[in-house]
Formats: structure tokens, C-alpha cells, sequence
């Protein structure tokens, strides 16, 4: 019983880590926008959805992005910031061309997602990974 127990509280350990063995977080475009005002630009709004534990990659965004938190709770950094957690209801600014270098859902239990703005210039991406030593 006893060991039973310690292999369950290692795998429970475990779960973040097994979690975030690279797959990526859903991404799912609610509107794509190109923007009269703003000619050579468009909007884009998404969710984003990460499983418990789930950890996204480094990355770095080219246009300035908006985010709200729909559920459960995210981890976040940026370069030359602290870790900043958001619970649902919350909301941040993420400048552009600013180093992305956590995003997590740090529950081991509960998914979260998150509401997505971003302004982009026609024909950028939503986001490139960070090479490796380039932060």
C-alpha cells in the first residue's frame, strides 16, 4: 500500500513535465481581419488551450498582443520581466518583438485558455519560435 502510494504521488509529481512533452497548445482562429484603417494590417482573434501542466515553447510575437484569461490559470514572462500568474477574469499587454519565454499552465488537474488579440502586419505570422540562446 505504502508503495503503491509513493508511486502515485511520483507520477502525480510527473504530470506537469509528461504534460508539456512538446505538444503544442491549441490554437483556434475565431476571426481573421485584414483592417481599412490600418491598410497593410490585420486583426486576429483566437483561443489558446493549454492541458494541465502544459508548457508552451519559447517564442516571440511580431505584432502587439492582448490577452484574457477564460478559465483556469496561466503562468507568463517576458524578456526582462517576472513570472506573472492571471487567473480567469484577468487580463495583460504583450508588446511586439518582446521575447515570450514562459507561458504554462501550471494546475496539474485543470486545462486553461485564453482569449487572443493581436495586431499583425499582412503576412507575419502569429508568433516564431525563440531559437535557442537568442534571449
Amino acid at each position: 500500500m505504502k508503495a503503491n502510494r509513493s508511486i502515485a504521488c511520483l507520477l502525480l509529481a510527473a504530470l506537469p513535465t509528461l504534460a508539456s512533452a512538446h505538444v503544442a497548445e491549441k490554437v483556434e482562429t475565431l476571426h481573421d481581419q485584414a483592417l481599412a484603417e490600418i491598410p497593410g494590417h490585420r486583426g486576429l482573434m483566437l483561443t489558446v488551450s493549454f492541458k494541465p501542466g502544459q508548457v508552451s515553447a519559447p517564442h516571440v510575437h511580431p505584432g502587439s498582443v492582448f490577452v484574457y484569461v477564460l478559465e483556469g490559470t496561466v503562468q507568463t514572462q517576458l524578456e526582462g520581466g517576472s513570472v506573472e500568474t492571471y487567473t480567469v477574469g484577468q487580463s495583460w499587454y504583450e508588446p511586439a518583438n518582446v521575447p515570450h519565454l514562459l507561458a504554462r499552465n501550471p494546475d496539474p488537474m485543470k486545462p486553461a485558455k485564453l482569449l487572443v488579440w493581436e495586431l499583425l502586419k499582412e503576412g507575419d505570422p502569429i508568433l516564431k519560435p525563440l531559437e535557442r540562446g537568442a534571449h
